[in-house]
């Protein structure tokens, strides 16, 4: 019996394995495969051979899985099984169908399916843990098309894949993590509730993946195999955001297209504007094409071509990427213009999405020069300004804005707002529809309760209907005057009415304590005065407020009459006389002068004396709102005073001290705003303002800056002096090493990990300051060094937990990946439009390899010296560099592997380095010798020309007299003098002008000369790091420059304390000016609130001078 079923086993092994051999030559010959495997199974389960079925069927595929990935048999093996488990699994439904079937017949069925499944399963699980990574992916792939192609599996078959796939989800290769999100996509439950975010464990793994996972491919599997359900709806659309440009266009292409028309119902309206902003705005074109493609043509379609319906879906009233979204559809699909008509009627009936269709349209052809659809869609300048004017009437109108929601005002607000845009571009070559619209712009900016969109939009209209920019700058300040002379006026009446009402009750109280004689005639009186109240008050009745005005103004000018003619005035007159003092506008009116001046300020381009007006608003409407102690006021105040000082250089230097204090002491939103003013100053008029008689020393506004970039309280003022910091340097305005290294320090400091908007400022603008020019990059390198040292003394205390300040040990990147990013900055092959012959003799990059290997002997840490050896490949050597430099280094770097004891891969990194470099140096050798051979040879070709023709020309010709002669020999000589001296000069020159380049204007230049030699120890160096490594401690890192420290700022202040004394507003020196315009008023006392604006003497950089100083 034993020998029968041994042999019964060998015939099934035969089978199974002629069956496999022969799948392996193609795909066709499967189903026929797939049968007989079938008719083996079935047969070994009747004889009761169902083990050695499922042992010979494991045994042959543990042979499949060590094989390569692509490899061809693998692949086709692995569809014999998944075709033969699909089948077994279509027999079990198709059983469970059939009403005939018993149920113990069909229970049978479904127990040897279910153990064929977990022997298979349970089999090839074992393998997930194998050390091949090839294995483990066959595993893995196995799983996830086996369990795709059945129905349901048990509890304890399902606690066994998961507990393997989650140790998968981690692997080290990304194709196993792939094919295990294949698998976790099978396993959740599908009639999950979409409306809550507690999800099985499947769920909770996917997400964890597509967040974290650090290969594309994983997180793109990931995308594609997670359920679009409202919890999990904001993770998908998350990866608009990916770092993998084929991840983000697979957010639009797949997820949005998939979802159709309700993407606009599922998602609010705030979050499909973000994910389209982040679409059409991305710096991948694919990415830019795939949502247009998605709005162009999938959304528009579904609509039915309707672009009305499509603007309502996109909330144009709140988006900000609606515009670019119509441009788009324009752009792709030109045959929507031709459809698009605008009637007459409709101009009469706008809504929000026709007011925004209209704007789109006319900008869309106006710069495609589209006139023929502009003639026919729109009217006439003069039938523009009425429909505006119609529009402006219906929302600021008494009569009917009492009876608007706040919904039809900001609607109302929205189509004004389109109107003016298109009337901004409008032609107005006719001058009537010119004269028409500035009429109707005029109106609608005098009215107080215009929002700030409508003013600006309003003062760009204006300008372009200006004849030319003095005519608009009249034009805004009348305007601004008018709105002040109104509320003034509108004050004067009331305190003049309020005085005739007291002063009338007064009078009648002096009347009644009067006694004696008089009271029979005063009851008399009285009875009159009752009389003619009563006559009085039936008249007052018919009286309007105009004839209660001339009322109070015709009692003023008695009293005035009175004094003048000599009359003893009474106390009615004198108070009537104390109400001349000048009565200032309210607070609110104020505020709405200084939104409009600012805007108009905005548009201003010709220099203040240019623009003569402008001195008086200086005077009365910017000087006294920065002396206000309203905090809003003072900030429109400066923001309106920097706007004024781009205009001209004196105003800018003499106000320079006051925007400095503004930073210094202000709160936060007033400092931001000084900030913006001191950096548009240096953009503008450069280092003008500072370093000279009367003028601030720069070394103040230095340190200021750095102290706002070491205040991490202060996020938005650190992002505002970083990316205006970098535009100075990158226009070559400043030049100051010691802040510029602070800039660097900043942007790897621990401390502001947090700050994303910093961080951004910086990865951008470093690298296009380092990459577009020569001067930039070697700025970088002398300061790389010193902040490479420093930050890797910050890392050490951070990872020793040794630093001062509580800070996470991960919030800094690694000393490494510091180091490759200052070698990439330091790079002279990354600097744009450079030739390769400049590229090869450019020697930035050794230099700040000359300060590393210089300070390398000050490491002590063994981590750091090995992080700086085994990156030392990548900096950039070759023949032309300089050779001096080339022996210099590969003299350290033999002198460090000589004397040094270093671990394998230290050692190894730095053998290869000094074996490629000396290849460079004997090269360089080589080149210089056959220069220096080619030269000699050439001389002496030139030598034996000039020899021969003197033998030839040894006997002068007659009339060629002795002068002459000695004159051709001199030049001769001249000739043959070896040009290598010439060369060495003008190579002296050229290295001269270079250290003078190098050198700063400023009195904060480090000392280089230190750092030049090649010997030179580390307690040598400049930099206050390099002279006590070790001892240093976080708080030290950011250390003030040695040109910034306090005593030099307080020595620099003593010695400008009388120059700087005194804030004022000058006038231009032109003669016209002078007899046209009086001198302008000075700033007095201030009454600032002294929280905001006491000064300490350990905290300002200004403590030399107040606030705000009279001018003498």
């Amino acid at each position: 019996m034993s020998g029968e079923s041994d042999d019964i086993n060998a015939k099934i092994f035969k089978s199974v394995a002629e069956v496999f051999q022969a799948a392996q030559t193609s795909y066709a010959g499967h189903r026929k495969h797939i049968a007989v495997l079938r008719k083996i199974h079935s047969k070994a389960v009747i004889q009761g051979y169902e083990d050695a079925f499922n042992y010979w069927i494991n045994k042959l595929i543990t042979k499949v899985l060590p094989l390569p990935k692509n490899h061809p048999y693998a692949r086709k093996i692995i569809n014999l099984i998944t075709g033969f488990v699909s089948s077994l699994e279509r027999d079990l439904q198709e059983a469970r169908k059939n009403s005939n079937l018993d149920e113990e017949a069909l229970e049978q069925q479904e127990e040897v399916f279910t153990r064929f499944i977990e022997h298979f399963i349970n089999h090839i699980l074992r393998g997930a843990e194998s050390k091949e990574r090839t294995v483990r992916f066959r595993v893995v792939q196995l799983l996830a098309l086996i369990i795709t192609n059945i129905g349901e599996i048990d509890d304890t078959l399902y606690n066994t894949i998961m507990w393997s796939l989650k140790k998968r989800i981690f692997d080290k290769e990304a194709a196993v993590r792939t094919q295990a999100i294949f698998c976790l996509a099978q396993l959740y439950d599908v009639e999950m509730d979409t409306d809550t975010d507690d999800f099985d464990e499947p769920i909770k793994q996917l997400l964890f993946s597509i967040q974290n996972d650090s290969s594309p491919e994983v997180r793109r599997a990931t995308l594609a195999n997670l359920p679009n359900v409202s919890g999990t709806r904001g993770f998908l659309l998350e990866r608009a955001r990916d770092v993998n440009s084929i991840n983000r266009r697979f957010v639009y292409s797949k997820i949005l297209k998939k979802m159709g028309l309700k993407a606009f119902e599922v998602l609010n309206s705030d979050t499909l504007d973000q994910v389209l902003k982040w679409g059409l705005e991305d710096r991948e074109e694919s990415v830019r094409k795939a949502c247009s493609r998605l709005i162009s043509y999938d959304w528009l379609d579904l609509l039915n071509g309707d672009l009305i319906v499509l603007l309502e879906n996109l909330n144009v009233t709140q988006s900000t990427i609606a515009e670019k979204a119509i441009y788009n559809i324009f752009k792709l699909r030109p045959d929507v213009l031709s459809v698009i008509k605008f009637p007459e009627d409709i101009w009469k009936e706008l809504t929000a999405e026709i007011t925004f269709l209209l704007k789109c349209f006319y900008k869309y052809c106006t710069e495609s020069e589209l006139t023929e659809l502009i003639d026919s869609n729109f009217p006439e300048a003069s039938v523009l300004s009425e429909y505006l004017n119609t529009y402006i009437q219906t929302r600021f109108k008494d009569a009917t804005k009492a009876e608007l929601s706040d919904i039809e005002k900001d609607h109302l607000n929205f189509i004004i707002e389109q109107l003016l845009v298109i009337a901004n571009l409008y032609d107005f070559s006719d001058e009537i529809g010119r004269r028409s619209m500035l009429t109707v712009v005029r109106n609608m900016l005098s009215i107080i309760e215009l929002p700030d969109s409508l003013i600006k939009i309003g003062f760009n209209v204006l300008k372009s209907l200006s004849i030319n920019e003095k005519d608009f700058v009249t034009m805004g300040i009348e305007l601004i005057n008018d709105i002040r002379d109104d509320d003034v006026e509108k004050q004067e009446k009331i305190e003049m009415n309020n005085l005739k009402e007291s002063s009338n009750k007064e009078d009648n109280l002096n009347n009644i304590r009067e006694g004696g004689d008089n009271n029979d005639a005063n009851e008399d009186n009285e009875e009159d005065e009752d009389e003619d109240d009563e006559d009085d008050d039936d008249e007052d009745d018919e009286d309007d407020e105009d004839e209660k005005d001339y009322e109070a103004i015709q009692d003023f000018h008695n009293a005035v009459e009175n004094l003048v003619n000599g009359n003893i005035p009474s106390s009615r007159d004198m108070r009537l006389l104390n109400m001349v003092k000048e009565t200032e506008a309210s607070p609110e009116t104020l505020l709405l002068c200084l939104r409009r001046s600012c805007n108009m300020l905005e548009l201003v381009e010709k220099p203040l004396f240019q623009n003569i007006m402008l001195h008086s608003l200086i005077d009365t409407l910017i000087i006294p709102a920065v002396r206000k102690p309203e905090p809003e006021i003072r900030e429109l105040g400066v923001k309106n005073l920097g706007l004024c000082c781009l205009l001209d250089v004196e105003l800018a230097t003499s106000n320079m001290q006051l925007l400095g204090q503004c930073v210094s002491k202000a709160h936060p939103a007033l400092k931001d705003i000084a900030l913006q003013c001191i950096i548009d100053i240096f953009s503008v008029h450069g280092t003008e303002v500072v370093d000279g008689e009367g003028k601030i020393d720069s070394i103040v506004l230095y340190k200021m800056f750095y102290k706002v970039l070491k205040a991490t309280d202060l996020p938005n003022s650190q992002v505002i002096v970083a990316e205006g910091l970098c535009k100075l340097y990158l226009t070559n305005i400043l030049s100051d090493d010691d802040l510029f290294e602070t800039l660097i320090l900043t942007y790897f400091s621990p401390a502001n990990f947090k700050n994303e908007a910093l961080i951004q400022a910086f990865a951008f603008c470093l690298p296009v300051y380092c990459f577009s020019h020569t001067t930039h990059q070697q700025r970088m390198a002398r300061v790389a060094a010193d902040v490479m040292l420093r930050l890797c003394i910050l890392w050490e205390d951070l990872q020793s937990n040794m630093s001062e300040t509580q800070l996470d040990p991960e919030s800094m990147s690694k000393p490494s990946t510091i180091f490759q990013q200052l070698i990439n900055w330091t790079d002279p092959r990354n600097i744009v439009k450079r030739s390769q012959y400049d590229i090869d003799k450019d020697t930035t990059q050794l230099d700040f390899l000359l300060n590393i290997l210089n300070s390398f002997n000050s490491v002590e840490k063994a981590q750091i010296r090995k992080m700086l050896l085994t990156n030392i490949n990548q900096f950039y050597i070759n023949p032309e560099q300089d050779i001096s430099k080339l022996k210099q280094i590969l003299l350290i770097i033999s002198d460090i592997l000589e004397t040094e004891t270093h671990d394998a891969v230290s050692k190894n990194s730095i053998k290869k380095f000094q074996q490629s470099l000396e290849k460079v140096v004997e090269e360089a050798s080589v080149k210089a010798a056959n220069n220096t051979g080619d030269s000699n040879e050439q001389y002496s070709i030139i030598l034996e020309t000039t020899q021969s023709r003197v033998e030839s020309d040894d006997i002068p010709s007659l009339g060629q007299n002795n002068n002459e002669l000695d004159e051709n020999q001199s030049m001769e000589k001249n000739y043959i003098n070896p040009p290598s001296q010439q060369n060495n000069y003008s190579q002296e020159n050229n290295n001269n002008s270079a250290d003078m380049t190098v050198s700063s204007s400023t009195e904060l230049k480090r000392n280089n000369e230190t750092q030049s030699k090649s010997s030179t120890s580390i307690t040598n160096m400049d930099p206050p790091l390099a002279r006590n490594p070790r001892k240093r401690t976080r708080s030290q890192i950011f250390t003030e420059p040695d040109s910034l420290s306090n005593e030099n700022i307080t020595q620099d202040i003593s010695q400008n304390n009388d120059t700087m004394k005194s804030v004022s507003f000058l006038l231009p020196q032109d003669d016209v000016v002078k007899n046209s315009i009086k001198p302008t008023l000075t700033l007095g006392e201030t009454n600032l609130s002294d929280d905001e604006m006491s000064i300490d003497e350990d905290d300002s950089d200004f403590a030399s001078s107040s606030f705000f100083t009279s001018v003498s």
